[in-house]
C-alpha cells in the first residue's frame, strides 16, 4: 500500500471514529392521543448520522442530550422557529456522571408550531447533531368525529 492511500485510509478512521464521538439524543415524553412525537435515528454505514423527528402542531417533545453522562454547555437552534420552536429545559431529574457522580440531565424541548420542514441544530462540549423536524397539522374534526364513534 502508497504512504498517500495509507494516509487517506488514516484521515478516514479518524473522521469515522470522530463522527462516533458526538452525543445521543434521548426522547423522554410522549405524544398526547391522536397525536405525533417521535424521534428516529438516521443511520449509516459509520453509525449513526442524525435525527429524523415528527411532530404534531401544538405538541411538545422533550429530549435529553447524553455522552458518557449529561451534555456540557448544551446549545440549540431551529433553522425556522416559526415552524418548530426550541428551548432549553430543565427536567430535575439527575442523571450519571462519571463513575459515582450525579448531574442534572441536559435537556431540550421542541414544539411544533406550523404544519413544515426545518431543522433543530444541538451543540453541547462533547460535539453536535442534526434533527430534520416535520411538523404535521392536527388532526382536523372529520377525523376526531369518526375516532369519538
Amino acid at each position: 500500500m502508497s504512504r498517500r492511500a495509507l494516509a487517506l485510509a488514516a484521515a478516514a478512521a479518524c473522521l469515522a471514529l470522530a463522527a462516533g464521538c458526538n452525543p445521543v439524543l434521548v426522547a423522554q415524553s410522549a405524544a398526547p392521543p391522536g397525536r405525533s412525537a417521535r424521534l428516529d435515528e438516521v443511520t449509516g454505514f459509520w453509525g449513526l448520522k442524525s435525527y429524523r423527528m415528527e411532530l404534531s402542531q401544538g405538541v411538545a417533545l422533550a429530549l435529553t442530550c447524553v455522552r458518557g453522562g449529561p451534555c456540557e454547555k448544551l446549545s440549540v437552534v431551529s433553522d425556522d422557529p416559526s415552524i418548530a420552536e426550541v428551548r432549553r429545559a430543565s427536567l430535575a431529574a439527575l442523571e450519571p456522571s462519571g463513575i459515582y457522580n450525579q448531574a442534572t440531565s441536559a435537556a431540550l424541548v421542541v414544539v411544533g408550531k406550523a404544519p413544515g420542514t426545518t431543522r433543530i441544530r444541538v451543540s453541547a462540549k462533547e460535539g453536535h447533531r442534526d434533527i430534520a423536524v416535520t411538523v404535521v397539522p392536527p388532526p382536523g374534526p372529520i377525523a376526531a368525529r369518526a375516532t369519538s364513534r
